[in-house]
């Protein structure tokens, strides 16, 4: 698969839960989608940081959708199921563009082993590993 840029392939998620704005890359190996973090986001705390729980649903999101963008059929992202090492390292504010990469690290028969980090500009702001399994 060659890089792209696209709307979020197929996830469960809508407003005002999807924490992914786009996936911009989705090559073998690795997927990477956008968050733009904006006053009017009503996962926003009241000063203005988007809580760690949820730059790790951005980063579980994204997985999904590169998951189903690798895919194609729109049944390889799923839900998650496991979180391993994650570390919230710096916040992600208002006006922030947050980066969201991740790579496959292990799959199995229904479930997938990914690592994935999160950055603005350079600066990371979060990063762990995560398994998503397959959804009915």
């Amino acid at each position: 698969m060659t890089d792209h840029r696209s709307q979020v392939p197929v996830l469960p998620h809508r407003a005002p839960f999807r924490l992914l704005d786009r996936i911009v890359e989705a090559t073998p190996e690795r997927g990477v989608g956008v968050k733009l973090v904006s006053a009017g986001d009503p996962c926003v705390t009241p000063s203005g940081v988007l809580p760690a729980a949820l730059v790790l649903e951005a980063l579980a999101q994204c997985g999904g959708a590169y998951l189903n963008a690798l895919g194609g059929d729109g049944t390889h992202g799923g839900l998650l199921a496991q979180i391993e090492g994650f570390a919230s390292v710096a916040p992600v504010r208002v006006g922030d563009e947050l980066r969201i990469e991740v790579r496959v690290v292990r799959r199995f028969r229904t479930a997938t082993v990914l690592q994935g980090r999160a950055l603005v500009d350079d600066r990371l702001c979060a990063e762990g590993r995560f398994v998503l399994v397959a959804g009915d």
